[in-house]
């Protein structure tokens, strides 16, 4: 109780020195429901009980964004990666495990979409769709939908939602990417595409997203749900060296093999496999050599385990589907990165790194300190992490 009531004056403090509190007080708040903790109740003056926000005073919404996500917002603020004059002591003065209550506690509300959003025009909506659906090429930005997903409703647990989102706190959002306040995305992809967007596709894509309704809330523990349960060594090493070898994809008539640019490679081009390459690769007539791909398969098989590997793709912690398209997990389509299918039959890693099992493990590690000009971030994968993802990989067939 005593940490509760010291944060919550902690709270009041940082509000009343807020420029952006509003004159007259703050708005009624509805009565505190029993399960709600002290700490907790330090977050109702600013995000509400149920973290519907304070648009008009520069509070968002955050009813319903991820446990993982809020946290490591939280840890951000205590960390100095994301500047707010408001939420940096608060976070600060939050122990690791109650930042944790907190973030639980908000993924699992559910609240009203902002009201008083921007008027959205016929030009600010197609504006809007067009760079959130298709990107602007010729400033090379990415379409939101790419890590966002459909309709702006996130890639739990990792990426958030901005459906439904205060469009004033959108667009503060991307000044804050542009001018340095935030740096908590750690291949800083968010800050290059805020700084290619011109003020008006900002005020575009931040009142589209605000028009569009907010996702329901995703259950707490989705880093886990869905985790297989564990088979024998013995029958997973069976199973992803039979089933699912990629020595079968030049018998199945699959596209040929290419060396890609950025991420970890990619596929010939094909209807299942969409913003994949076609520069051939592989072996001189542009087949898949498999005598390397059982090589890469039998090292990946001995020193990780591909079931926990698809484990932490499919979890969606790590952003890999926001990304790549990943052959039998089921997610928005991501075409920043190049299709993973067939991996183990590409002569290359990001178009220039010898393809073996020791360098794909210290690529995922930390992806720019190995090829620098890649676009793929270092997302804090431990060592035992990386060995398993890459054995999963390893495993994956040519197409989805």
């Amino acid at each position: 109780m005593k940490i509760g009531l010291s944060l919550l004056v902690v709270a009041l403090i940082a509000l009343a020195q807020s420029p952006t509190q509003p004159r007259g007080g703050p708005t009624p708040l509805d009565p505190l429901p029993q399960r709600m903790s002290p700490v907790v109740q330090t977050c109702v003056p600013c995000h509400g009980t149920r973290g519907e926000g304070r648009p008009e005073a520069g509070y968002p919404r955050i009813a319903g964004q991820s446990a993982l996500y809020l946290g490591r917002q939280l840890d951000s603020y205590a960390a100095g990666t994301r500047r707010d004059p408001t939420m940096e002591p608060i976070a600060r003065g939050l122990p690791p495990d109650l930042r944790v209550e907190v973030s639980a506690y908000f993924a699992q509300t559910a609240a009203p979409a902002a009201r008083g959003v921007s008027t959205l025009t016929a030009a600010w909506a197609e504006r809007g769709r067009v760079l959130a659906v298709s990107g602007d090429p010729r400033r090379a930005v990415q379409a939101c939908v790419n890590c966002h997903g459909p309709g702006g409703g996130g890639q739990p647990p990792g990426i958030p939602y901005l459906a439904g989102l205060d469009d004033g706190y959108i667009r503060a959002t991307l000044m804050a990417w542009t001018d340095g306040r935030r740096r908590n995305d750690s291949g800083q992809q968010m800050a290059v595409i805020a700084k290619a967007l011109s003020s008006d596709d900002v005020t575009a894509v931040a009142r589209y997203y605000a028009a569009e309704p907010p996702p329901p809330p995703v259950p707490t523990n989705l880093v886990e749900a869905g985790r297989p349960r564990l088979l024998p060594a013995g029958m997973r090493r069976s199973i992803m060296l039979d089933t699912r070898s990629p020595d079968a994809a030049g018998s199945e008539g699959r596209a040929p093999m290419t060396g890609g640019q950025d991420g970890v490679g990619q596929t010939g081009e094909s209807a299942e496999t969409p913003g994949a390459g076609n520069t051939s690769g592989g072996s001189g007539d542009g087949r898949a050599d498999t005598s390397a791909s059982r090589a890469r398969a039998g090292a990946a098989s001995s020193s990780g385990d591909p079931v926990q590997g698809r484990a932490l793709v499919a979890s969606g912690a790590y952003g890999c589907t926001a990304c790549h398209v990943v052959p039998g997990i089921r997610a928005p389509r991501g075409v920043v990165g190049p299709a993973l299918g067939a991996l183990a039959a590409r002569p290359f890693i990001a178009g220039q790194l010898p393809n073996t099992f020791d360098v794909l493990v210290t690529f995922l590690r930390d992806p720019p300190s190995q090829v620098p000009a890649t676009g793929m971030p270092d997302v804090g994968l431990s060592s035992q992490q990386a060995r398993d993802i890459a054995a999963y990989l390893y495993s994956l067939p040519a197409a989805d």
